[in-house]
């Protein structure tokens, strides 16, 4: 199959958390069409190690790192693979000092495979750390009560929220800097987790000419629409000009994390906004073929091109 012209990349949660071998990963990714990766949070180190020795025989690059990757390894057995495994958001200066530590390590990852970007989950309030109400309102269609006095409180806890986040972004992108890598910042689907929206603007402007930007994942806006926290469009109207990447993926109901063209998303709407990133990133849960990833990676080329040519030709 051709490589995607537009060098859609894809990330590895299509296959890492049941992946054999770095061999049988590689090869997986070749079936799709696609050459270009983003090595996220599941791939543990003998993993990452084996697909390292598979990418450029293969002719395979990598594009961007999802923190905190490598999984470490002295937590294999106690503790999940996450994008939250360290609280970059704590009140507590050794947990940030720790959440910090293990983000470098992702940032040195991302320079040493010449990758451009590493996307980060910025934490959360501990206070509030329900996972089901933000999608029981997601399934009701409509903001809870429940989700409603919660957001009171998520609230008036931004101000530390900021001051703590800031804390651990300082010294993250003074390390990013020379290594040549952006930070992406990515918006959450909890009500608990951060950067909400507004935190995220005001991030972006506390430390503008910093290497950093918005990461936007396409089914974390659309559950946020659906709990009536606010509207999908709303991320990419404001903070579209520092997007620098997306994770795309679509979703029907509140499944999500499905192949783009399977789900609810009206992706020739979504492609105009979505076009400028400079990292698109296919972002699947296991179980499609490779067929079904080659399908909708042909999708998002299709509008995503159409969508820079009228760009272009409006300029």
């Amino acid at each position: 199959m051709p490589t995607s012209p537009l060098d859609l990349a894809l990330s590895t949660s299509w296959l890492a958390k049941d992946a054999v071998s770095g061999a049988a990963l590689a090869q997986a990714v070749q079936e799709t069409g696609l050459s270009r990766l983003e090595l996220e949070y599941r791939l543990s180190v003998p993993l990452l190690a084996e697909l390292r020795r598979e990418l450029k025989p293969r002719g395979i690059s990598v594009g961007s790192v999802h923190n905190y990757c490598p999984f470490p390894s002295e937590y294999a057995g106690l503790l999940e693979p996450s994008g939250d495994l360290f609280n970059l958001a704590a009140s507590d200066p050794d947990q940030r000092r720790r959440a910090v530590e293990h983000t470098t390590g992702s940032l040195e990852l991302a320079s040493d495979l010449e990758a451009g970007a590493v996307v980060l989950h910025l934490g959360w309030l501990p206070e509030l750390k329900d996972q089901a109400i933000t999608g029981q309102a997601a399934r009701l269609g409509r903001l809870t009560p429940e989700l409603a006095a919660a957001r009171e409180l998520r609230l008036a806890a931004s101000p530390r929220l900021l001051d703590a986040m800031s804390f651990s972004l300082e010294p993250l992108l003074e390390r990013a800097a020379p290594l040549g890598v952006r930070l992406g910042l990515e918006n959450r689907f909890h009500l608990f987790q951060a950067p909400t929206l507004e935190e995220t603007l005001a991030l972006l402007h506390r430390f503008a000419g910093a290497p950093l930007g918005y990461w936007h994942d396409t089914g974390h806006a659309r559950h946020r629409e659906l709990a009536g926290l606010n509207p999908a469009s709303a991320y990419l109207e404001r903070l579209g000009p520092w997007l620098l990447g997306c994770h795309l993926h679509d979703i029907k109901g509140v499944e999500d994390h499905i192949p783009p063209g399977q789900g609810d998303l009206d992706w020739p709407a979504l492609a105009p906004l979505l076009a400028p990133a400079a990292h698109l990133v296919i972002e699947l849960r296991p179980g499609p073929s490779p067929r079904q990833v080659a399908e909708s990676a042909r999708l998002l080329e299709g509008v995503l091109a159409a969508a820079r040519a009228a760009r272009e030709q409006g300029k």
